[in-house]
């Protein structure tokens, strides 16, 4: 499965982009409202998830892995699209959908487009307890750009040490980024001998 592209935004639309990779191959990226703010630079690097119909296999682009991971889960429940939950995270953050599960906040649910009171109450309890990743830890924000950086590495194949290492390198030359450019900067020490 698909969990990362990185490399350049030859084409977009405003709906859909496609991302050549160094191999040379396009990806077609239907990314989300915040994803597209990474699309701006000319090298990108995002978390993807790939939904497979009878008829097509569909890759959406992420600004978060907390961000595609709700998107998975909103996927999972029954009825519910990928473009619904496209609509959901342009209305939501996760921890901000994550929040309004947790209440049962239908009147928050509603304000999504195509959303009404009977598919807000399925999506309460379909997802009750699912997005508890989401929980904001104690931590500073910081650790969150560290631990999204190394799960990146890994899921890329690296050890946990390797991409701590890495993530850690990364870090102090760039202490300010986001996962995304730590992500491309660790990936580049990987690179150079």
């Amino acid at each position: 499965m698909i969990a990362w592209l990185e490399g350049q935004v030859v084409w977009q639309d405003g709906e859909t982009c496609v991302i050549r990779t160094a191999a040379g191959v396009g990806y077609w990226v239907t990314p989300t409202v915040r994803a597209w703010r990474l699309l701006a630079s000319p090298e990108v690097a995002l978390p993807v998830a790939l939904v497979v119909r009878e008829d097509a296999l569909l890759l959406y682009g992420f600004a978060s892995w907390h961000e595609r991971q709700a998107f998975v889960d909103l996927v999972a429940v029954p009825g519910l699209g990928p473009k619904t939950a496209l609509a959901v995270l342009g209305v939501f953050e996760p921890g901000e959908l994550a929040a309004a599960v947790a209440r049962e906040d239908i009147q928050a649910l509603v304000r999504v487009p195509g959303i009404g009171p009977k598919t807000a109450r399925r999506l309460l309890l379909d997802l009750k307890g699912r997005l508890a990743w989401e929980e904001p830890p104690p931590a500073a924000s910081g650790s969150n750009v560290f631990a999204d950086s190394v799960a990146a590495l890994t899921s890329l194949g690296y050890s946990a040490d390797e991409a701590a290492s890495a993530v850690r390198s990364a870090l102090e030359a760039h202490p300010d980024a986001d996962v995304p450019v730590i992500v491309r900067h660790a990936l580049r020490r990987f690179r150079t001998p």
